[in-house]
């Protein structure tokens, strides 16, 4: 699979959608893959190389996009407005796996969270 996101910066308290594209790399040029059946799991921690589940922020779901015939390869991640507003200005770590059916998960991309404060209050 393609290289997919990679460090995200994320203003505190925003909850808009992120979306990526999954791509198979062994064509070329990379072409997006059917994600019919597919589940994703977008998770948040402070430490980078958790054991267990205790130092986790949060967890989203990814939702693929319905129409896999014109908008193939597409999910996104929402993540809730409390869990990045109330996380401390930091940088964290996130993980994105993905499963199909009941198979074993495989994480696909691992990198760094950070959190940086917004200006605008409301």
């Amino acid at each position: 699979m393609a290289t997919i996101l990679g460090d995200i910066q994320w203003y505190r308290g925003d909850a808009y959608p992120m979306s990526l594209t999954i791509k198979d790399n062994s064509t070329t040029p990379s072409v997006a893959i059917d994600l019919t059946g597919y589940t994703f799991l977008f998770t948040v921690n402070t430490e980078k190389d958790p054991t267990d589940e205790t130092n986790q922020l949060f967890q989203i779901v990814g939702v693929v996009d319905p129409d896999q015939v014109t908008n193939k390869g597409k999910v996104s991640f929402t993540p809730v407005i409390a869990d990045t507003a109330t996380a401390d200005i930091a940088t964290y770590y996130y993980d994105i796996e993905l499963s199909y059916s009941a198979s074993t998960p495989r994480t696909i991309k691992k990198a760094k969270f950070k959190i940086i404060q917004d200006i605008t209050k409301t």
